[in-house]
């Protein structure tokens, strides 16, 4: 009867407290009370932490600034040791946790590679036959024979990353670093990644780039305070943290949708804005109308819904919609004169709906603000942005803005 094979990394109950002392002086007296005095206050920076990652697989470490993601890797690299609990590596580890860790900043890159291997405890015939593919995969040029302490941020990523993953470890552990890499550089080693998973090798992938993490790994791992608040799905638990997250910023002082924005009298004025999902009936109106729920998957069926109100004659209205992402690119925009509508003359309350049938927003976090305009589309009456933002979710991850409706041929040529 076969065993079955060992995960690649175990963790059982791991937990480290550091000793803050107040200043050097606190330190030697508790020294030299042998025990009989405390001058420290202890900070708990993990606490029962357990999890396993199995051969050929990636995990994902998300959370806030401090929540002790760094403090798990250190631990799993070795570079610290936990204060309760244990672990568990199958195989060889590298790891990319701080920038320059690990180099000696006078030495020439290439002699820092030299080092790193002996480290790892390859022979001098092994380095050299690895050199020209490491300094290949770096691309660092003739700066490859300068010391260290030149390289920029993105060069000594350059170097780790290709150093870490030339000596073929079992486990990858990554910690934010490739933020600092140029664009095609990232996606040398996003390929990397790829192709150990394809072999086997586990990972270890700490990032604040949501998409990055859904990209690459199979689970994820939210750390607050120390704790796993959640383990799952990356879709699950990435837009669980997105939530909490938003939830840290909101204050609804400061939230345009609270607050009128029509500047003068008697203008006409939005009364109230909101994200809706429903159907689409044959005469083109939304039915079935429900409040939106925390994600939509592109395809759904969204409504905006605008109140507002014409408050003296003479004033026509035309209303518009815009979507933003949450890093301010404009993804669409809508205009009921554009649309051929006839501007609203009528004194009185009205609503408008903006039906958004089959949505093609790809993944990501939008605004929707609502717009009222002059009969003219020039002046601006008043806007009010909707109170929760629209997160689209999709089955698999595709990088781009929107899912344009599409179909691939592909025929020989003759």
């Amino acid at each position: 009867m076969s065993t079955p094979a060992r995960d690649a990394v175990v963790a059982e109950g791991l937990g480290k407290t550091y000793k803050l002392y107040p200043g050097s002086i606190a330190r030697m007296k508790e020294t030299f009370s042998f025990g009989r005095k405390s001058y420290h206050r202890p900070h708990v920076a993990l606490h029962d932490v357990s999890f396993s990652v199995p051969h050929g697989r990636a995990l994902g470490l998300i959370g806030e600034n401090g929540a002790g993601k760094s403090t798990l890797l250190k631990i799993l690299a070795g570079t610290t040791l936990p204060t309760e609990g244990h672990f568990r590596i199958d195989g060889t580890v590298a790891s990319l946790l701080e920038l320059g860790t690990g180099f000696h900043q006078e030495f020439s890159g290439r002699a820092n590679i030299s080092l790193a291997a002996q480290v790892q405890g390859f022979s001098g015939a092994e380095i050299e036959a690895r050199m020209d593919s490491i300094i290949e995969f770096a691309e660092l040029g003739d700066f490859i024979d300068q010391p260290i302490r030149t390289y920029s941020s993105g060069m000594i990523m350059r170097l780790g990353f290709s150093v870490a993953t030339a000596i073929d470890p079992d486990v990858l552990i990554i910690d934010e670093i490739l933020a600092v890499g140029d664009l095609y550089f990232q996606k040398k080693c996003i390929d990397r990644i790829f192709e150990f998973r394809a072999a086997g090798k586990s990972i270890l992938f700490c990032s604040h780039s949501l998409y990055d993490v859904r990209q690459i790994c199979d689970e994820v791992l939210w750390i607050k305070d120390g704790h796993v608040e959640m383990r799952g799905m990356p879709q699950d638990v990435t837009l669980a943290y997105a939530n909490y997250e938003r939830s840290l910023d909101h204050d609804p002082n400061q939230h345009v949708a609270g607050h009128e924005q029509v500047e003068g009298d008697n203008l006409p004025c939005i009364d109230a804005v909101g994200l809706l999902i429903g159907g689409v009936g044959d005469n083109g109106h939304a039915e079935d109308l429900q409040p939106m729920p925390d994600a939509v998957k592109t395809g759904v069926d969204l409504v905006f819904e605008m109140d507002f109100r014409v408050r003296q004659p003479g004033n026509g209205v035309n209303v518009g919609v815009a979507i933003f992402r949450t890093d301010n690119v404009l993804a669409a925009t809508f205009n009921s004169l554009l649309e051929g509508m006839a501007p609203i003359f009528d004194v009185g309350a009205h609503r408008s709906r903006l039906i958004l049938p089959d949505l093609r927003l790809s993944e990501g976090e939008y605004t929707v603000v609502g717009y009222l305009f002059d009969e003219h589309g020039v002046h601006m009456y008043d806007h009010r942005q909707a109170e929760r933002n629209l997160l689209v979710s999709l089955e698999q991850n595709h990088p781009g803005l929107v899912r344009l409706h599409h179909r691939f041929t592909c025929d020989p040529l003759t």
